[in-house]
């Protein structure tokens, strides 16, 4: 019988990962061709095909596919490098001074108190997460910024697209920190340019100025929203931890000052400021053992409340001494340093940056049920809940707690607030602390924790923020946030704080409604909080905006430089809407994880970035008051509610479901130390549905089908494609969110897909085994048909991307009338090497998948059969499999060596002892390496979406 799949030249064993990977190219192309006139021709499955038998032929071993993947990993990362440069603008970065001169430009000829009153009033700021997003190493982290900086391709030789081995919370916390040093240098360097503005034109006044364009926070060791595994004195010692390493940069940085004749009072400030440092490094070590024994508890508790003369949990005193230094000093650099340090004081505090804590909205409704008098029974979302807690907050007398509280307190939500009335007590008093409510749907949820708040004393420095991520909190978001402003405490509360805070979510929302949705959804409640906030007559707070969303398109990453992603955050008409009501907005963003702080990895990046985010911040809203997106709002929000129909039929369809429930999650590494599954109950939820979103986000990755950024929009809007077409050329609004779509479906492979499909797929082997000449290989590919025709994987697989491939033709008539008929060729150059990473780690799995049902019969006292081992062969857990495989066939018997002191003679025993080195050399040792090289493809294909998950 002939072989369908022709063999033809390729390339010798020894030669070149790049000579192959060359190969691998020209034989996609010609597959292309060949697909143009046959749609069912698929070039993925073909070149992993062509691997898989040259894999089999031994033509090819596992090692030089290995080899070439990591080239084209390497090309996608110096892509993503390329790009990350020219977002940050790396090439020819903007002075400083010319940079902060235009953003200023506005208040030319304006008095110190108009100057002042802009530049101390904070813009915008930078919030440091820290969710599974850890996919590349710090070595490559690290030679992914030197790339983006210019440095040759050297800096990736010898280095796996793969994470650390280990990854913690404590190793997680020190990137943040690292990340957050960097940004402090950054913004440093914008504050001194804003005062050195500042005293060239109030020479008189400027030193009284405390510049605080910017802000800084971290919730890394703070949020517990989704993880048990944060002990509450964690977060204590790295509170602890932080405050000795930020005092002993102001010490240092106030040593480095000429003082002159005051040098001496600078001195005796500095040495308060170096043993400060040390008593809390000393407190924070105490935090660092067993808090399960009280003995542990007593000890911390009491040197954490120690009447001890070093002992500071205010720079109020320190504030009022720079001050002094400032007007007793001589020399207009020393009153420069000495400044820029008193705004960095007033900024961070006590710490190297302000903390957010996050936990979940059930935790809270657990904890009030009993004070509000509330049935358990009882809906928490009526008006009887919220009046019940307003009522509550305006009557509560507070009370004293200590660590002992905080110890023997069962109920989260109330020992992160008596965490947090210990925190201002004995860690810094004056800094303020966000407190995050994830899913929180019940305005009675906020009120009673502000209740919480009194309870504890700690309402006078803590913002209390709504998370909005879900579909149903995004929609009814404005309703609820209208039902607060209702109530006479709520407005109480945030006229004293002088700020509300709202928190909005691109990750459930991007998962259940699809990004461009949950982004249209996102800027719709926070043009209802301005005209709430308006209708209310609250306009002289702070208008806290915090966006927490990722680097990759998945969450809410925008595919442009970095004004444009802020712009995407909140959109300029956004802005312009708060500025006509008169409310200022504090525009927060998150830099997640790995990904995110790659944006503060060098001294250059991190200033890049400042940068940007600071003339963003001062730059005026240009809204088009004409654009069609939103004069047509009937339209537009038909639009939205179709892409996000499709996008909720998508994530319940039973097909995608077992897409991305199958084998899919083990081709992803461990990025992360939080769970990637969600807990509930005993134990945790199974299906996709249970998938934090960015594992989620990372399977579509995987699978060369990130739908839910691009998914829906051509089903949509194909039902009045010209009306379409014509608003997404006319429209500012419409052209940036469909500028995700573009994006990602450039990125979109249903060959990839299908061709995963094809794997599973047991008439490939059963016409394997029809063609194969050798009785034994015959064998394996029967025995491997027969496993897998039970599956439902590839049929699902396959239905999915016909309902995918339906919805992307519609999408692709649109994309060529507004991009022309170039583009789709040059989508189709552009993703060969994506597509030829798909194809080795294909062509790996398969070949793993014929050695497991190569192997020989075994004794049955392993209570382990052959088809266990195939099951765990297509879960794709070659790594348990070798494991296990190891057990079964060890390569040596030393139990056989140890009995060489028998002497009576036999003849079997150097075979005894000699296990099975074959099996260990021809199967053990290629699944291990398949395992480490399917998983570092995986790396290597989120390079060519920016980020992972």
């Amino acid at each position: 019988m002939s072989d369908p799949f022709p063999t033809f030249p390729h390339p010798p064993a020894s030669a070149s990962a790049a000579d192959w990977a060359q190969w691998c190219l020209e034989r996609l192309a010609r597959y292309e061709e060949e697909a143009a006139g046959d749609p069912l021709m698929n070039s993925v499955r073909r070149l992993a095909y062509d691997l898989f038998r040259l894999l089999s032929a031994g033509e090819i071993d596992v090692e030089r596919l290995a080899a070439t993947a990591k080239h084209f990993s390497d090309e996608g990362l110096k892509e993503r490098a390329a790009a990350f440069a020219e977002a940050h603008r790396l090439a020819a970065p903007a002075p400083l001074d010319a940079l902060v001169a235009e953003a200023l430009a506005p208040y030319e000829g304006a008095s110190f108190e108009e100057a002042r009153k802009a530049l101390e009033e904070t813009r915008a700021g930078a919030v440091f997460t820290a969710h599974p997003t850890f996919a590349m190493s710090r070595a490559l982290r690290a030679a992914f910024a030197a790339v983006a900086e210019g440095a040759g391709p050297d800096a990736l030789e010898n280095l796996a697209h793969a994470p650390d081995e280990t990854i913690t919370l404590v190793d997680e916390h020190a990137d943040a920190q690292a990340a957050i040093a960097r940004a402090q240098e950054a913004f440093r360097a914008i504050n001194r340019e804003i005062l050195l503005w500042a005293r060239q034109r109030f020479p008189d006044r400027w030193r009284e100025l405390v510049p605080a364009p910017l802000s800084l926070a971290t919730w890394v060791g703070y949020d517990l929203d989704g993880r048990t595994d944060i002990h509450w004195s964690q977060t204590f010692r790295l509170r602890l931890e932080e405050k000795a390493a930020q005092l002993r940069r102001y010490a240092a940085r106030l040593r480095a000052v000429a003082a002159g004749e005051r040098a001496g009072a600078r001195d005796r400030l500095a040495a308060r400021l170096e043993a400060a440092a040390d008593f809390a490094g000393e407190q924070a070590a105490a935090f660092d053992g067993d808090f399960d024994d009280p003995a542990a508890v007593i000890r911390a508790a009491n040197l954490l409340s120690k009447d001890d003369p070093r002992r500071l949990v205010s720079l109020a005193p320190a504030i009022a001494e720079l001050g002094d230094l400032i007007d007793a000093a001589q020399d207009d650099d020393a009153r420069l340093d000495l400044g820029l340090l008193r705004a960095e004081m007033a900024a961070y505090g006590l710490g190297a940056a302000r903390i957010h804590l996050r936990i979940n909205a059930a935790q809270v409704r657990s904890a009030l049920r009993a004070d509000l008098g509330l049935d358990p029974d009882r809906d928490f979302v009526n008006r009887t809940a919220l009046v019940a807690a307003a009522k509550k907050a305006a009557s509560v007398d507070s009370k004293r707690v200590n660590l002992a509280s905080i110890f023997l307190e069962q109920m989260t939500a109330r020992r992160q607030f008596m965490l947090c009335a210990q925190l201002l007590k004995h860690v810094d008093a004056d800094t303020p602390i966000r407190f995050l409510i994830a899913e929180c749907e019940a305005p009675a949820t906020i009120m009673g924790a502000i209740y919480l708040a009194r309870l504890y004393g700690v309402e006078r420095r803590l913002d209390i923020s709504p998370l909005f991520e879900t579909p149903e909190a995004l929609e009814r978001g404005g309703r609820f946030l209208e039902r607060l402003l209702d109530e006479e405490e709520f407005v109480s509360y945030i006229r004293a704080r002088g700020r509300i805070a709202v928190q909005l979510g691109f990750s459930d929302s991007g998962r259940f409604m699809g990004q461009v949705a949950a982004n249209l959804a996102i800027e719709r409640l926070h043009i209802l909080l301005a005209r709430a906030l308006a209708a209310h007559g609250v306009r002289d707070i702070e208008v806290v905006l915090f966006n927490t969303h990722g680097e990759s398109m998945g969450r809410g990453g925008f595919p442009g430089d970095l004004a444009e992603r802020f712009d995407y955050l909140i959109t300029p008409w956004t802005r312009a809407r708060y500025a006509r009501e008169g409310l200022k907005v504090n525009a927060e963003s998150s830099f997640q994880g790995g990904d995110g702080y790659l944006h503060f990895q060098t001294d250059a990046l991190a200033r890049a970035t400042v940068s940007a985010l600071f003339s963003w911040a001062f730059r005026p809203p240009r809204a088009d008051q004409d654009d069609r997106f939103y004069t047509d709002i009937n339209y537009s929000w038909d639009l939205y509610r179709g892409v996000k129909g499709w996008q909720e039929a998508l994530f319940d369809n039973a097909d995608y479901q077992a897409a991305i429930g199958a084998f899919a999650p083990n081709l992803l590494v461990v990025s992360g130390s939080r769970r990637v599954r969600r807990q509930r109950g005993s134990g945790a939820s199974t299906g996709p549905r249970s998938l934090r979103a960015i594992p989620h986000n990372a399977i579509l990755q995987q699978l060369g089908a990130p739908a839910n950024v691009c998914g829906g929009m051509g089903t949509a809007a194909g039902s009045e494609a010209e009306r379409f077409v014509e608003l997404a050329r006319r429209s500012p609004r419409m052209r940036q969110a469909f500028e995700m779509v573009r994006c990602a479906r450039a990125l979109t492979s249903l060959p990839a897909m299908r061709a995963y499909a094809a794997m599973y797929d047991a008439g490939l082997w059963v016409g394997k085994a029809a063609r194969a000449e050798d009785k034994s290989e015959a064998r394996a590919f029967e025995t491997l048909a027969g496993h897998l025709a039970p599956l439902a994987v590839p049929v699902a697989m396959n239905r999915l991307a016909n309902r995918l491939a339906l919805d992307l033709a519609r999408l692709d008539r649109i994309l060529h009338d507004l991009d022309g008929p170039g583009a789709r060729k040059e989508r189709h150059a552009n993703r060969r090497p994506i597509h030829a990473l798909h194809a080795i780690r294909q062509a790996m799995v398969m070949r793993a998948f014929t050695l497991v049902a190569a192997l020989p019969a075994f004794s049955q006292r392993h209570d382990v059969s052959r088809a266990s081992l195939l099951d765990l062969a297509c879960e794709l857990q070659f790594d348990s499999l070798a494991e296990l495989l190891e057990t079964i066939f060890p390569a040596t018997r030393p139990d056989a060596a140890a009995l060489r002191g028998v002497e009576e003679p036999g003849d079997d025993l150097g075979e005894a002892m000699r296990g099975y080195p074959e099996i260990h050399d021809r199967t053990i040792a290629p699944l291990r390496r398949i395992h480490r090289a399917i998983r570092e493809i995986g790396v290597g294909l989120s390079h060519f979406y920016g980020a992972y998950g």
